[in-house]
């Protein structure tokens, strides 16, 4: 899951910098590659030297020792979240596996549940204190859902008396009146 790719080169009217050159070459390297580049990078040879090899393999001049820090930062970063997006994708299995019945209600319940014991085990309250806020945006909204339904059924109920008044000697009426009434109660819950 990397971060969103920026627009490359000339769209904007300024030319392609050094940076987004070897970005764009690094996305269309084979993983192989990529590998080998990743190997060097964290060895103990000067950057110079590196730098000096990506433009002669890669064709790509970067003109200082900085840019390729910035670019090594940059595909930590990278490395990270595509680490996290492969760790989310392997727990979201796991959890479809082990508990196919659950919502996303009852996820959502759980991961607030486990913050909670974590918060406790660890004494990590940044961590409480996060999933109170969102425990507490959770029952703000159910809270919000219920006076809107509880509203609904109300001014439902409400039309469907004073219709109820119209229909007394309509047998067929009132027994899709009474149908009605009880699928407002049931959609209202």
């Amino acid at each position: 899951m990397s971060a969103p790719k920026k627009m490359i080169g000339t769209a904007s009217g300024q030319p392609e910098t050094a940076m987004q050159k070897l970005k764009a070459v690094w996305r269309r390297l084979p993983e192989a590659t990529q590998d080998y580049w990743r190997e060097q990078f964290g060895s103990s040879r000067k950057q110079a030297d590196l730098r000096q090899e990506l433009a002669k393999k890669l064709s790509v001049s970067l003109p200082a020792d900085s840019k390729l820090t910035k670019f090594r930062a940059w595909l930590e970063d990278q490395d990270l979240r595509d680490a996290q997006a492969e760790r989310m994708e392997e727990n979201t299995r796991r959890i479809q596996t082990e508990h196919p019945e659950w919502t996303l209600d009852q996820v959502r319940e759980e991961v607030l549940r486990q913050s909670y014991f974590e918060t406790l085990a660890t004494g990590n309250f940044k961590l409480g204190l996060a999933a109170r806020k969102s425990d507490l945006a959770e029952q703000t909204l159910k809270f919000d859902r219920e006076k809107f339904k509880e509203g609904l059924r109300t001014k439902l109920e409400s039309g469907l008396a004073e219709l109820a008044t119209h229909i007394k000697g309509n047998s067929a009426a009132q027994a899709a009146y009474a149908a009605f009434k009880t699928a407002i109660k049931e959609n209202t819950k």
